[in-house]
């Protein structure tokens, strides 16, 4: 939250309520939204979004931060279990000169594009499925979520899987990747996970490919939820997860996974997503919100609610749907990111918020379109050894 900021109110705007609704103001004071539909105070700095869509800051429920600077990588043309893929990497490690890049010298800064690519997007949430590496202790451009356990898969953790679940509080997610494939290997892996005592209210999915129709109902029944990477799916196997039955069940979330297989960021997967027709531009930004905290166990996510933290993007459209606004959107749309209250990257013509909140600011590119970034995410993306596509700064 910034450490000083007078009160804002955004006017003629298209904001998202909590109940699904769309409010034409909203109101942020201490780093917490106050008010939506409320006129703005006497003192208080008020920003025209002509008519600009209001969402609560985007959750990103599952990514591999540090695998976002090299491109998507295979070495046939359709896999047919994950298996396979990470079979044809391993050897080429050493070999092949992008992914001989991927050291632990450049770890820090590598962590640091996932992030960037993240907070680009509006995302202001992301759960990193890989260890809590010590740069995300620090000062990072989006929150990221501690209170869950993870383990990779049934094929790379094999008898490790059922202590990690039994461990894991009853109030945290536990995720695993499954029925990442379309053979029947894949097709058998979530019956696999109930036999072992891994399917349950703490249990979330992520990809689920080969989900049949009788396991969805096992794992919905059991309590579980998936995470849905359409792209990266469609990419290595040509197909992706039919998420109906956990969409109607409220269990369904959205992930961009990692560049090394997936189209981009999380609006690419929000296109990708929309594309399958399987879910409707309403339910989609239920999955890149609310349905995303709920199965992250996030309470203060998600949402534009009174006394909530002020996570918010602001994202041009004049679409009169506000919820295709989002199904069509690409990072040039995104005109505001806020973080706890704090500005971290705008249209120029929105500078006034971080004026207003006090926080110093550099000049930037997003894919050509100028904006403003805070100064202090600035700097450090204008050091990094590695770089975010798209993305310069001027921090002279």
């Amino acid at each position: 939250m910034a450490l000083w900021s007078r009160p804002l109110t955004f006017v003629n705007a298209r904001v998202v309520a909590p109940d699904g609704g769309v409010a034409a103001t909203l109101r942020l004071q201490g780093g917490r939204i106050d008010g939506l539909d409320v006129a703005p105070d006497r003192h208080d700095t008020v920003i025209d979004l002509d008519g600009a869509l209001v969402l609560p800051g985007l959750v990103n429920a599952h990514d591999h931060l540090e695998l976002n600077t090299v491109p998507r990588l295979k070495w046939r043309e359709r896999h047919a279990n994950v298996r396979e893929w990470i079979a044809d990497f391993q050897p080429r490690f050493t070999t092949e000169p992008v992914l001989a890049a991927l050291t632990p010298a450049t770890l820090d800064d590598r962590v640091w594009v996932g992030g960037l690519k993240n907070l680009l997007c509006g995302v202001t949430t992301v759960c990193h499925h890989n260890p809590l590496h010590r740069v995300l202790r620090r000062r990072f451009p989006v929150r990221v979520v501690r209170r869950f356990t993870y383990s990779h898969s049934l094929h790379i953790d094999g008898d490790g899987l059922a202590p990690a679940h039994h461990a894991t509080p009853e109030d945290w997610p536990w995720i695993v990747h499954a029925a990442e494939g379309v053979d029947d290997e894949a097709c058998q892996e979530v019956g696999e996970l109930h036999r072992r005592g891994c399917l349950g209210r703490r249990t979330v999915l992520v990809h689920g490919v080969a989900v049949c129709r009788d396991s969805a109902a096992l794992a919905i029944d059991a309590g579980a939820g998936l995470i849905w990477c359409p792209s990266s799916n469609e990419w290595l196997f040509g197909a992706t997860a039919d998420v109906r039955p956990f969409d109607d069940a409220d269990r369904l979330a959205l992930g961009s996974d990692s560049r090394l297989s997936a189209a981009g960021d999380l609006l690419d997967e929000v296109r990708a997503a929309h594309a399958t027709r399987q879910v409707s531009a309403r339910g989609l930004m239920r999955l890149v919100t609310t349905g995303a905290a709920s199965l992250l166990r996030l309470p203060d996510a998600g949402r534009l609610a009174p006394g909530a933290p002020a996570d918010l993007t602001v994202i041009a459209g004049r679409d009169p749907d506000p919820f295709d606004v989002l199904a069509g959107a690409m990072r040039t749309d995104v005109r505001l990111t806020m973080v706890d209250g704090a500005p971290a990257i705008a249209d120029p013509a929105l500078v006034e918020v971080f004026r207003a909140t006090a926080t110093a600011h550099l000049p930037a590119r997003v894919d050509g379109a100028p904006r403003v970034v805070a100064r202090w995410i600035g700097r450090r993306a204008a050091a990094l050894a590695v770089s975010e596509p798209g993305f310069e700064v001027d921090a002279a």
